[in-house]
């Protein structure tokens, strides 16, 4: 009998989390994983005591993933700018990650203002919001493919509406 193979809970995630930016979490099955990891399922089911958890390691996984990408601002753009561009470029380029993090069950606020937990400090909580929920609508609409905005017009959009709702105050 082979000896049973040993796997990290960091390797299990990060095959995970690479299966779901391929295709999709809904195809990551204890099977499709344990096929890439190279072993059965029982190694995964010892590090994990089911799929959900797993999921929910995958959901923090990418929610890191783009934390860190939107907080990087190499070109020291506006910071409220920069994010939105960089938001909805990931929508794009990671668009099975965009809907496990953005438009799935995983996702559960009580209020719009929840998303001020994740306001740079030197943001306004509302205003971030307001132009959050808009940026939101244009990655949404990157990661489902039904258009294809140019850099620079949402560009323009976020700075517009930015304007607009700072002026609001």
């Amino acid at each position: 009998m082979p000896p049973k193979a040993k796997l990290s809970k960091e390797e299990i995630i990060e095959t995970a989390f690479e299966m779901t930016r391929e295709n999709g979490f809904e195809h990551v099955t204890a099977r499709e994983l344990a096929h890439r990891l190279g072993c059965s399922t029982q190694p995964i089911f010892h590090v994990f005591q089911n799929m959900e958890e797993v999921k929910k390691e995958v959901y923090e996984r990418t929610r890191a993933f783009f934390t860190k990408e939107m907080m990087e601002n190499p070109d020291g753009e506006p910071l409220f700018l920069y994010m939105g561009l960089r938001y909805v470029e990931l929508a794009r380029q990671e668009k099975n990650l965009f809907r496990l993090l953005c438009m799935s069950d995983s996702f559960r606020m009580n209020s719009i203002y929840e998303l001020a937990g994740a306001v740079p400090e030197q943001a306004d909580a509302r205003l971030f919001v307001k132009v959050w929920v808009f940026t939101h609508g244009i990655a949404s609409i990157a990661a489902t493919n039904t258009t294809s905005l140019p850099r620079e017009e949402i560009r323009e959009l976020l700075t517009e509406v930015y304007k607009e709702f700072a002026h609001e105050g």
